[in-house]
Parts: C-alpha cells; sequence; structure tokens
C-alpha cells in the first residue's frame, strides 16, 4: 500500500499529505545552481565523470548494486549520509510506517539508519 491508499484522516495520511505539500513547495523554490554544486561534489568523489555520477545515482534509485563498483556507491553513499546529517538533525524530519499507522521514533538508532539510508538512494 501507498502513501497515497490512506485517508487524511488517518495518521499516516495527514503525514503523507503534508509531507506531499512540503515536498510540492520546496520543489517550486529550489536552487539549481546548489543543487549542481552538490552534483559536483559527488562528481568529484568519482574523479569526474559525471556518466558514471549518473549510472550510481540511477542505480543507487533504483536498488541496484554493482559489487565492481563498490568504491563508488560507497563514496555517494557517504557524502550523502554526511549531508543528510547535516542538513537534517535528529527531530527536524519524521517518517511513519504505513502499515501500522505507527510514527517511529526519530531517536530509534535503526529507524535513522533505515530511513536515512532509503531516503538517500531512492529520494536524493
Amino acid at each position: 500500500m501507498s502513501a497515497n491508499d490512506y485517508s487524511n484522516s488517518t495518521f499516516a495520511g495527514r503525514c503523507a499529505r503534508f509531507g506531499t505539500k512540503c515536498n510540492s513547495l520546496l520543489m517550486k523554490h529550489q536552487d539549481r545552481a546548489v543543487i549542481e554544486r552538490m552534483v559536483d561534489e559527488q562528481v568529484e568523489l568519482l574523479g569526474g565523470n559525471k556518466e558514471l555520477y549518473y549510472w550510481i545515482d540511477s542505480n543507487m534509485m533504483n536498488g541496484v548494486f554493482d559489487p565492481f563498483f563498490i568504491r563508488e556507491h560507497r563514496a555517494i553513499f557517504f557524502w550523502r549520509e554526511s549531508f543528510f546529517r547535516k542538513h537534517f538533525p535528529i527531530n527536524s524530519w519524521f517518517t511513519v510506517d504505513f502499515e501500522t499507522q505507527d510514527e517511529f521514533d526519530p531517536e530509534d538508532d535503526f529507524v535513522q539508519a533505515a530511513t536515512i539510508a532509503y531516503q538517500i538512494t531512492r529520494h536524493f
């Protein structure tokens, strides 16, 4: 079941609606120059190879891991994790378990690891 399947009266539904509205607002006001600098920093980790960066990024978004490029995947993953933790400290974000309708405890180490890993690979 996806976030769109929940009514707005459930906790998960309200969270999904809030998250979607926030994302739309942020996307309207994004600074393309800042985003390009972020991409450039990651490209530099790969020796300046932009094509390799886009391939690794696509792999991450699609849940594909190529063991021949483990160093490259690792470099991008840890750069993004550092970025996420710097710009989204504990208690500045939340997530919801859409199956149980429970809010995760953001101070739970497992929840942080799972959520951050998912966000920086699938939605970065």
